[in-house]
């Protein structure tokens, strides 16, 4: 067990470094805590990247967590080192993307 994190029955709040997987599928590691959005509860998962910084954060909400196992940093880091780390969110060129002005009615109807 991590000795930085003893869990406590009357905490409400996630402060450590874990190895988290979401719906059993998606796996990361890195820096668990707890953030308040409005009336919500998020999990947000700052993921390592390299010795001392963070590649990005990722916010969760705790129905999606499938298991959360506290580690230590050192762990979380080799962990994220060893992982493909893609940019969150996809680059799309410009000639790639759907124009504004096309409607999948319209198109629809002209092949009809």
């Amino acid at each position: 067990m991590n000795p930085e994190y003893t869990p406590n029955e009357n905490t409400e709040e996630i402060n450590c470094w874990a190895f988290v997987e979401i719906f059993g599928h998606t796996k990361l590691s890195g820096r668990v805590s707890t953030k308040k959005l409005g009336a919500n509860i998020m999990l947000q998962v700052d993921v390592p990247k390299g010795e001392t910084e963070f590649s990005h954060s990722e916010l969760f909400s705790p129905a999606s967590i499938f298991s959360i196992k506290p580690t230590t940093e050192e762990w979380c880091r080799k962990f994220a080192a060893y992982r493909v780390n893609h940019d969150v969110l996809p680059y799309i060129p410009q000639q790639r993307q759907i124009p504004e002005s096309t409607t999948f009615e319209t198109d629809i109807e002209e092949e009809l």
